[in-house]
């Protein structure tokens, strides 16, 4: 292990000691000075990232966390400051990427040194973090013209349906209950991408996530998910978020029910629900704010085969769907909502379970809205 040059007797000293404790240490970490700059790496980083020492010491962290930009550099420029970012690119100089959960935390606040602990994800694992939301706007105004020109005159022919029905011929009734049931649900489907129309509208207030959870588990048992087998881990001391509680209760229902969709038929779907504090987790929506902290997380997962390959970069757009009865709206209403309240929708595959990973901001007072 290999040292910059020209510290002091002291540095000299401690680099020493810090470059035993990285060696010992099973997770790839690496040393950085106040600069950001690398001088030492144990043998798993160098394992990980398929390089030798003296070609990663006297480098910029910068170079090697690539695919990291979003505050890179405000903290890289401040010693003093920690963070933890997930799904991270880090070069390994030779092949792809490596994608990893990074750590970045102080060692020696006197001198600003810090390490760097990476945590390699498989491919599978990786949070996409995708820019979300063009779509369901999209789909908003195709929502209105649709409601516009269809709905009313869908009203008429129910009418005339029933009437029909009444005049005591059996297949007068039977073509009536028809026409009436497929009038339903096509009103039904215009109900729910009316969804999309509403755009900025939704009142924002400090909640606590957990009777939305409770709720949106008990009217599911109590219908489509009766058969489901579920398994809870909660962090039970999660701060309030901002949010709407309604809005909550229909993203985890319209997520439940995929889960149960997913799973093959015959079969007790497991339905994972997990919460926990993400520290470091932030996401730049585009609006002029920068990133933004989501710290609370809300998982719902189930262990059925997964998403298609060929959906994942589409999952959340209307009118795509894994499922040959879907019509692709429920994701994108999952979408639309967890942006309205200021918040993104990840999907993974990890360890045989499909997640679907909610990311919620903090409540603050100065910061509700209605």
């Amino acid at each position: 292990m290999t040292a910059r040059a020209d510290p002091s007797d002291n540095q000299q000293m401690a680099a020493l000691s810090d470059l035993e404790l990285l060696q010992a240490h099973p997770v790839a970490t690496i040393l950085l000075d106040a600069d950001g700059t690398i001088i030492g790496v144990n043998q798993a980083a160098e394992s990980l990232l398929n390089r030798a020492s003296v070609t990663l010491v006297g480098r910029s962290a910068r170079q090697l966390l690539a695919g990291w930009n979003v505050g890179l550099e405000r903290v890289l420029a401040d010693p003093a400051k920690s963070a933890w970012a997930y799904s991270v690119d880090v070069a390994d100089g030779q092949h792809e990427n490596v994608a990893a959960d990074i750590a970045l935390g102080s060692c020696h606040p006197a001198n600003g040194w810090r390490v760097l602990a990476i945590h390699p994800v498989p491919r599978s694992g990786r949070m996409p973090f995708r820019k979300p939301g063009s779509a369901a706007r999209s789909a908003g105004a195709a929502a209105a013209m649709l409601a516009h020109e269809v709905k009313n005159p869908l009203s008429g022919i129910r009418g005339a349906a029933q009437l029909l029905g009444k005049g005591g011929d059996s297949n007068a009734s039977a073509l009536s209950r028809l026409i009436c049931g497929e009038v339903d649900r096509i009103a039904g489907l215009i109900d729910r991408m009316q969804g999309f129309t509403r755009d900025g509208g939704l009142a924002r207030t400090s909640i606590n996530i957990y009777p939305a959870i409770g709720q949106a588990r008990g009217v599911a048992v109590q219908g489509f998910a009766a058969r489901a087998i579920f398994i809870e881990d909660f962090d039970p001391s999660l701060p309030r978020v901002l949010g709407n509680h309604d809005a909550l209760v229909q993203i985890l229902l319209n997520l439940i029910k995929n889960a149960v969709e997913a799973a093959p038929t015959g079969s007790a779907p497991q339905i994972r629900l997990s919460t926990a504090f993400r520290h470091g987790l932030s996401w730049d929506a585009g609006d002029g704010r920068g990133p933004q902290p989501l710290p609370v997380e809300i998982i719902v997962a189930d262990d059925g085969p997964g998403i298609l390959e060929a959906l994942a970069d589409n999952l959340f757009d209307p009118f795509v769907s894994g499922n040959p009865d879907g019509q692709g709206l429920g994701l994108a209403l999952v979408d639309k909502l967890i942006r309205d309240m200021g918040g993104i929708v990840q999907h993974d595959r990890r360890n045989g379970w499909t997640r679907f990973q909610l990311h919620l901001p903090l409540a603050n007072a100065a910061e509700e809205q209605s």
